[in-house]
């Protein structure tokens, strides 16, 4: 169809011309021929221009990032390159990319003349969290009047990632944890869970960090640090990707605890409730730790009908932290059903502002029947959203 309509508009420049010439022919008058030699040049660009070859177009795409966080900005530079020296006029280039089922296509118009290369660069500012794909760049060229259109699609794919924004979280443990009774900070709980409690004499094979080195400035002789095994927490954080107006705060919020999580060793299986749910055990490395801060950039609100928790994972141990911006009797009912031994469970809210509070008194106050402690976290007040928050 597409070929059809091109060989239709080259028959009809071929018309134009010799209409123009028959006219000019049979009237004879200087202005008939000004006409036809005037229309010549048009004419015979047109027709050339039908014939040259778009393959000799080549198209390339440079990100200058591929990890951005949210509200940051992207350079995206689209490099054209051909060899033919024959003269485009208008030229457009449209690139098209995909973010959340919803396609934008950025068009750039230049009048490229006798020119090989040309780059354009444009700027995506304050990004918003997820993937997008750019799949493919197009390329149209236009005579003088617009009788011939040359149209052609390069599959040039390109993806980059916008994470959620992380927040620094300060995070204190209600609980005792310490053989002395000192109150320390959950994430400190959960980094190595030992504590020096005497040293002995250096043995062979003994790492070097062991070393006390005030032993050893006293009586020149090595001494290595002996350890007592101590209680560390264990944290399950589970997202709920129900659709809500703040669903984009608790996302944030999620990606905050892992990132915390990660820098102080702690103990942290996350889990995210949507259409399709997933869980990622015992995040320690900076592996686990990305691939899960990938799915949270990825991940999209579902309707709440279609929320549901991974049913072959069972919450067992530790202390649960249920992120959510839709609180909901049946969610929480469902959650609990996955629930067995949790030690506690805490509940965050991600509130837009102070007034959406008070239609959520009633629902909160079931919530707590079921004794489930109800944080209300803010804008405001999200870093120090987990202050004693959870007692083990």
């Amino acid at each position: 169809m597409k070929q059809l309509q091109s060989f239709g508009r080259f028959a009809g420049v071929i018309v134009i011309g010799a209409a123009a010439y028959a006219f000019a022919k049979f009237q004879g008058s200087f202005v008939s021929w000004f006409v036809f030699y005037t229309l010549i040049p048009f004419v015979t660009y047109s027709v050339l221009l039908f014939f040259y070859p778009l393959r000799d177009i080549t198209i390339a795409r440079h990100i200058d990032q591929h990890h951005v966080t949210r509200n940051g900005q992207v350079s995206i530079r689209v490099v054209l390159k051909r060899k033919l020296l024959f003269p485009l006029l208008y030229v457009v280039l449209m690139d098209k990319r995909v973010h959340a089922k919803r396609e934008k296509v950025e068009r750039n118009i230049t009048l490229l003349g006798f020119r090989k290369t040309y780059e354009y660069t444009y700027l995506l500012k304050n990004v918003q969290r997820g993937e997008y794909t750019l799949p493919e760049v197009t390329i149209e060229v236009v005579d003088f009047f617009n009788w011939i259109q040359k149209r052609k699609v390069f599959t040039v794919r390109d993806i980059f990632l916008v994470y959620p924004s992380i927040t620094t979280i300060v995070y204190e443990s209600g609980s005792n944890g310490t053989s002395g009774g000192q109150q320390l900070s959950a994430y400190m709980l959960a980094k190595e869970a030992t504590t020096s409690s005497s040293v002995r004499e250096y043995a062979p094979g003994d790492r070097m960090s062991w070393i006390h080195w005030k032993s050893f400035a006293r009586t020149s002789k090595l001494m290595t640090k002996e350890f007592d095994e101590q209680r560390s927490e264990q944290y399950t954080l589970v997202l709920d990707c129900g659709t809500s107006e703040t669903f984009e705060d608790a996302v944030e919020f999620a990606a905050s605890i892992v990132a915390s999580a990660r820098q102080n060793q702690s103990k942290l299986t996350m889990m995210t409730a949507s259409d399709h749910p997933k869980v990622f055990p015992l995040i320690q490395s900076a592996d686990q730790t990305r691939q899960a801060l990938v799915h949270l950039a990825k991940i999209q609100s579902e309707g709440i009908q279609k929320i549901k928790l991974p049913v072959e994972k069972t919450i067992s141990e530790g202390a649960l932290l249920l992120i959510t911006g839709n609180l909901r009797m049946e969610f929480i009912r469902n959650l609990l059903t996955h629930t067995r031994k949790a030690s506690t469970i805490t509940c965050f809210v991600m509130m837009a502002d102070e007034k959406a509070a008070k239609t959520l008194e009633p629902i909160v106050k079931q919530v707590k029947t079921l004794g489930i402690t109800v944080k209300l976290i803010y804008p405001s007040n999200r870093s120090s959203a987990l202050n004693k928050a959870v007692t083990l």
